[in-house]
């Protein structure tokens, strides 16, 4: 892939995941706006140690590396912002919590037999 392509890539908006390269625990977030842009958030919390990023904070607690945008973010599903992308969102989370891979905040997980159902059907 080339510069130009792994760019436009993302400059896109969407849900993405963010997987700890020492730990594979991810984190699955959403961006209206780039990922590239979200991407540094985490990085600078993960510089400066601030509280502000889920996988950041997981990274500094454990002293796992940060790892760069290529092998660490993951682009699940591009999507322009709103309910669409929010339910996407939500569903990647749960995918992962249903693995007990996930590093986002547990109170946001709740029972969803929809999701369920999908999972099982993605199941070999």
């Amino acid at each position: 892939m080339t510069k130009t392509q792994t760019k436009d890539k993302n400059s896109r908006s969407g849900a993405y995941k963010l997987t700890c390269p020492d730990c594979n625990k991810a984190y699955v977030g959403q961006m209206g706006r780039c990922f590239t842009q979200r991407f540094k958030e985490h990085r600078n919390a993960f510089k400066s140690g601030r509280n502000t990023s889920n996988y950041a904070k997981h990274a500094l607690e454990h002293s796992h590396p940060f790892g760069p945008i290529q092998e660490t973010m993951q682009i699940l599903q591009y999507q322009a912002k709103g309910a669409h992308l929010n339910t996407v969102e939500r569903y990647f989370i749960y995918k992962e919590f249903s693995n007990n891979n996930h590093l986002n905040e547990d109170s946001n997980i709740a029972p969803n037999k929809i999701f369920d159902a999908l999972l099982k059907l993605q199941k070999p």
